[in-house]
């Protein structure tokens, strides 16, 4: 028998064998067991699509559940490490109120920068192969994204923030959001920073997930099992961020003055979210200081977690707004 000899390069072989890591460890029905509470897994499995868009000379995958070409258009951007199959069930209930509903891709450890373009070239996707009736809904991470795209007149009509959004670079925000932990970790990542840009820290460092689940005892049976069986055993969710990344959320400023906002914008404020209190109480002060446009706020009482511990009632009122506003 003729042996056959492959010549490959170091970066070759690297890729590859992340290849066969994700083939390995992916579960494909992990999402089904894990992040669906409400309606039937195989139904909402038959209605997802699958596109691919470019961005950065990349190319992304955009799952997505399609209503028609006229009908109007939401994309969903998730919040720090998690992978487009969490949102599936909010993302069909909303599809079923009449939407063509897209959600974005994980984050996985880029700049804010660099998303804002994904998200950008993202939203240029779903214009030209539908239309541009667009509205975004966000949450944690995917907002500060989307936020700063709407500050850079992005290519959407709407938009719905929850646990987000902030301009990253302002006092306020930082003072709400490092504490505990937090403050305690940020000295040596700003020193490794300097020296090793790319030092890859375990996103629960600084977020602990079991920390915001809702401590509503009505509320607390469902998370826990969200982010205990789901978020923590997810082979599929991003476990670490390069440094670069994680600083950028600190010292990258918005791309135009907040005066200059002109989405129709609504904050979803969960009041045991994020940052508790100290970023609830700076989610109504930067509402405040929206310029005049259509705004709305709503304060729902639950936690970080609440939309996907409430999909159906989260999907009721995202989609009322932009039945409004798109």
């Amino acid at each position: 028998m003729r042996s056959l000899k492959v010549s490959m390069n170091l970066k070759e072989v690297e890729e590859i064998k992340e290849l066969l890591k994700r083939f390995i460890m992916k579960n494909p029905n992990f999402w089904k067991d894990h992040y669906v509470i409400e309606k039937d897994p195989a139904e909402i499995r038959r209605n997802i699509k699958s596109a691919v868009f470019n961005s950065g000379g990349e190319e992304f995958e955009l799952i997505y559940f399609e209503k028609g070409n006229k009908a109007p258009n939401i994309l969903i951007s998730q919040g720090s490490g998690g992978h487009s199959f969490v949102f599936a069930e909010l993302g069909y209930l909303m599809h079923l109120r009449g939407y063509n509903v897209f959600i974005m891709p994980k984050h996985g450890g880029c700049t804010i920068n660099d998303l804002v373009e994904r998200h950008a070239e993202a939203t240029k996707y779903v214009s030209h192969n539908f239309n541009d009736r667009i509205g975004v809904f966000s949450e944690g991470l995917g907002g500060f994204v989307t936020f700063y795209l709407a500050l850079a007149n992005g290519h959407f009509r709407s938009a719905v923030y929850q646990s987000s959004p902030a301009i990253l670079t302002e006092k306020k925000f930082q003072e709400a959001i490092i504490k505990g932990r937090r403050k305690l970790t940020l000295p040596v990542m700003k020193f490794l920073f300097k020296i090793s840009p790319e030092t890859q820290i375990s996103i629960s460092s600084y977020l602990n997930w079991k920390a915001l689940i809702d401590t509503n005892e009505a509320n607390r049976e469902i998370e826990l099992c969200l982010v205990q069986e789901g978020y923590l055993k997810d082979p599929d969710f991003d476990k670490s961020y390069p440094l670069s990344a994680i600083m950028s959320l600190l010292q990258t400023p918005p791309p135009r003055p907040l005066s200059e906002l002109n989405i129709p914008t609504m904050f979803m404020v969960a009041t045991r979210g994020f940052g508790g209190k100290a970023y609830v109480d700076y989610l109504r002060e930067l509402y405040s200081r929206l310029p005049s446009i259509r705004k709305t706020m709503i304060e729902v009482n639950g936690s970080v977690y609440w939309m996907l511990s409430h999909p159906r009632e989260a999907a009721n009122i995202i989609c009322e707004w932009f039945d409004e506003t798109l």
